[in-house]
Formats: structure tokens, sequence, C-alpha cells
């Protein structure tokens, strides 16, 4: 593997992308057990996994998005089904999944 294959590799995922890749991978069908338990073996195995996923987030929470991109990707890239399945909804949960990974983490 040459230099730019691994630089390719190694580009950081942002915004929308970024979340969806964390939430498709690290959330999806994982409870809040199991997803702490998660986070906090891979940031001592790979923190960079980690911090793209709670970098994403935070961005993605700052962003102005389209009507309904919140609650999509709760809806289907969490695979969650939330009581208030609104992007308001959608926005308090993603703002405490941000919060419990930056605590499980160590970022702020």
């Amino acid at each position: 593997m040459d230099e730019r294959e691994i630089e390719k590799r190694l580009v950081r995922l942002r915004g929308a992308e970024a979340v969806r890749e964390f939430l498709q991978t690290y959330v999806h069908d994982a409870d809040r057990a199991q997803l702490e338990a998660t986070v906090r073996h891979m940031v001592v195995v790979s923190p960079f996994t980690i911090d793209t996923g709670v970098d994403g987030l935070a961005e993605v929470l700052a962003m102005r998005l389209a009507p309904g991109t919140l609650a999509r990707l709760v809806a289907h890239d969490a695979d969650r089904d939330l009581e208030d399945p609104s992007d308001e909804g959608a926005r308090a949960w993603l703002t405490a999944l941000l919060r419990d990974l930056q605590a499980w983490s160590g970022s702020s």
C-alpha cells in the first residue's frame, strides 16, 4: 500500500456522512450499555473512529438541515423509534447521545 492509498483510507468523514456511518455501525441494534462498552473499548483501540463520530454529530447538530433530516438519521440510521419522532425529538435524542459519547470517550 503506497502513501496515497493510506491517506485515502485515513480521510475523516465529516458531518452527516460521519454521523450516518457511526449510527449504522455502533448505535443501530445496540442498547445504551452495549454502546457504552463498545465506545470505551474503541477509544483504547481506535480513538480516531469514535472522535470522527463525536465530531460529526456535533457538526450536524450545529447545522441548519432540511426538514426531516434529523428524524431520518435517528429512525433509519440509528434504528430508533422515538416517542417524539419529529426533528425536535431527534435533536433531543442526538444531543443526549452526544453528551454520553463525550463522557464515555473523555472528549469535550
